[in-house]
This record gives C-alpha cells, structure tokens and sequence, in this order.
C-alpha cells in the first residue's frame, strides 16, 4: 500500500473516530451475553448501512450479520465481536466497581474490538470507492465470542464461503 493510500486511511478514520467512540461507548454502556446481542449488532449494522454497506443475517442466529462493500476478489474479511461476559459489570474505573453487582460487562473489550474493526472496514471503503483499491471487504459481526461457538457456527452455515483473508485481534497479556 501507497503512503499516500497509509495517509488517506488515517485522515478518514481521523474524521470519524468521534463517531466510533460514540458507538463504543453506547456498547460498553449495554452490554448484553452471548447471542443476545441485539443492541450493539443493530447500532454497528446501521452505521454500517449509513457507510454504504450491504448487510446479510444470518438465519437462526438474530445477532450475526456480514456486512459488504466492493465486488470482486480479493475477498477480505475483518471480524469483530460485541459480546460481554456475565459477572464483569464494571464503571469506567481502573479499580473493580460494578454498575450492578453479578451484571454483565465488557471484560475484554469487546466494545472497542468490533467497533475497531468496522472503522477499519469503513476506511478500506472509502479507498475502494476512490478506486485505489479493487476487491470486496466484508465485515463479520460476530456473535458469542466468549465460548467460542459464533464463528463456528457461522462457518458450518457457509457465511464465509468466498473470503480469501480474515483478520481478528484480540488484546491478550
């Protein structure tokens, strides 16, 4: 990739990073268990939508979707997640103090994870709509990451049928 192309990337996530942090804020703010998460995959798929992206469910799992832009290859997908874990209700604090006592939280993150990856998604957009770049970039809301069953699930069902590349991070210690 082109420095020019390096710096187009970071101007445009420049420009919407209050609107991510808005999004994963709102997401730390409602967290909600595995296959569950209707809030935070509702909010990124409107976003998602206002950024010109198609969105395809999939059937039997409420909360997961792939949202598209581009045609052609190559087919990359970046994958984020949403979900919070049982127990880990925590205030925006560096020590433990629970909103509600044994309430649901974001203990990994998961508000920052996915919502990261749909504005890398978004700025890799923007360069294949200036026509710096050719191909179709996927993002994958993921559900139930904590027990590892949500990718699974959505590979067994064909949802990444056709991609060529995925990306995913995870903070780990």
């Amino acid at each position: 990739m082109s420095d020019l192309n390096k710096k187009l990337l970071i101007e445009y996530i420049d420009g919407i990073q209050e609107e991510l942090r808005d999004i994963s804020d709102k997401i730390w703010k409602n967290p909600e268990l595995q296959y569950k998460e209707y809030y935070a995959s509702n909010l990124q798929k409107e976003y998602l939508k206002k950024h010109d992206f198609s969105i395809d469910e999939l059937e039997g799992m409420d909360t997961a979707f792939v949202a598209s832009y581009g045609e052609g290859k190559p087919v990359i997908a970046v994958l984020g997640e949403y979900d919070a874990l049982d127990g880990l209700s925590q205030k925006v604090s560096i020590t433990k103090e629970p909103i509600s006592d044994g309430g649901a939280g974001h203990g990994c993150g998961h508000n920052l994870l996915g919502t990261g990856s749909m504005g890398a998604v978004i700025a890799v957009k923007e360069l294949i709509k200036l026509k710096k770049l050719k191909g179709t970039i996927k993002y994958y809301g993921c559900p139930a990451e904590e027990d590892l069953s949500g990718k699974v699930l959505m590979i067994k069902k064909g949802f990444f049928d056709g991609v060529d590349c995925a990306f995913s991070w995870h903070p780990f210690d």
